[in-house]
């Protein structure tokens, strides 16, 4: 079903009613526990995870996830790797932007944020010494991240083009040279992981840290952007220390990571429904951050919501996941979308067109087709 090549939008606002209505976790109709209540989400993630089977979205191979071990090495290593860049101070946001604009300088939806982290990113991903490596990891970006876990209307040549980019991964971590020294990026932190892993497994770990670092995140900053533009944030005045809560509210109505994926290792209950081993639970994060119940006009684009917001909100709010499985992405990427929105709604004037009204669904939940024009203001040459 997740393969579909259309949005699965209405999919999710199904689900969402059907949780407003529920007394508890309910099964869909293919016979998915879907969870959107944050005890038993939480129950899930933290309390009771050891009900299932261990997994991390992007630190495995395959189905099949590292372990625990080789998880938080990679994790250290990863968060090593990027306080060793001062990645504010080289990047240039007029050059991205322009980049990753057309020739008429819009800003295509489900697109350019994808091409502006990459290019934010592309220090840590991989040095410029990298060349064959950066080409792949830009095929990878173009062929696979938007084509299929955002756009979704090229499903099968993504899946033809991923095994290509690979094995030309493979090729070229095959010709790295033994390094000394802490890691610089993360083809060094890929090929310095402990334990018995191929270079293909090393190219996948590779691919898949990809995914995490730039899809969600460039994601999450066209929704800031565009709902900033939308709602009257984008001024030259705008302090960092604003930002923020505008980066918290797109996350929980737009949340990118819209669901949440485990399967039972053991017969169990979840909130009183019995789960037996094999069976999938989905958590809908969509569902948990659009609720009534915990949220006060719960559609409505509200930052200052984030000024003071309750224990009941605070607890249904996961973006990024809980537990052990959170997401890696969570910290830095957070970080990197205060100061990239900050730099595209301070110093420059956005329009914003929308070809359709609803966000479009697949891996990741992406804003409407559309653009959004970014301007440089003649008065914002000023440097951060």
């Amino acid at each position: 079903m997740f393969l579909d090549r259309q949005s699965l939008w209405h999919h999710l606002r199904k689900w969402e009613s059907l949780a407003a209505n529920a007394d508890g976790p309910f099964r869909l109709r293919f016979g998915t526990l879907f969870v959107a209540d944050a005890d038993a989400a939480r129950n899930v993630l933290v309390d009771s995870a050891d009900n299932y089977v261990p997994q991390s979205g992007f630190f495995r191979l395959g189905p099949a996830p590292l372990s625990r071990a080789l998880r938080a090495e990679a994790s250290h290593e990863l968060l090593k790797i990027l306080a060793s860049h001062d990645l504010r101070a080289s990047f240039d946001v007029d050059s991205a932007i322009r980049e990753a604009g057309d020739r008429y300088g819009r800003l295509r939806h489900q697109r350019w944020g994808v091409q502006v982290v990459r290019r934010y990113f592309a220090p840590v991903i991989a040095h410029r010494r990298h060349s064959e490596i950066n080409s792949l990891v830009d095929a990878y970006v173009t062929s696979s991240i938007i084509a299929d876990d955002i756009v979704g209307h090229a499903v099968r040549s993504a899946h033809r083009s991923v095994p290509v980019i690979r094995a030309g991964l493979t090729e070229q971590l095959a010709l790295q040279p033994a390094k000394n020294g802490d890691a610089q990026d993360l083809v060094d932190m890929v090929m310095r992981l402990s334990g018995q892993l191929s270079l293909t497994d090393r190219a996948q770990l590779l691919q898949r840290i990809v995914l995490a670092t730039v899809g969600f995140t460039g994601v999450t900053l066209e929704w800031v952007v565009l709902l900033g533009v939308q709602h009257g944030y984008n001024d030259p005045a705008l302090r960092p220390e604003q930002v923020r809560p505008l980066v918290k509210e797109a996350l929980r109505i737009y949340p990118t990571a819209w669901r949440l994926a485990r399967v039972a290792a053991t017969d169990h209950e979840v909130a009183g429904v019995p789960v037996r081993a094999g069976e999938h639970i989905l958590i809908g994060t969509h569902a948990l951050h659009r609720s009534a119940t915990v949220w006060d006009q719960p559609l409505d684009f509200r930052p200052a919501r984030w000024e003071r917001p309750t224990r009941d909100q605070k607890r249904s709010y996961l973006p990024f996941g809980k537990g052990e499985e959170m997401c890696p992405a969570n910290g830095f990427a957070v970080q990197a979308l205060e100061h990239l929105s900050h730099l595209a709604l301070r110093n420059y004037q956005g329009t914003v067109r929308l070809r359709r009204q609803k966000p479009h669904a697949r891996t990741l939940l992406a804003p409407p087709a559309g653009w959004t024009r970014l301007t440089r203001r003649a008065q914002a040459d000023r440097q951060d």
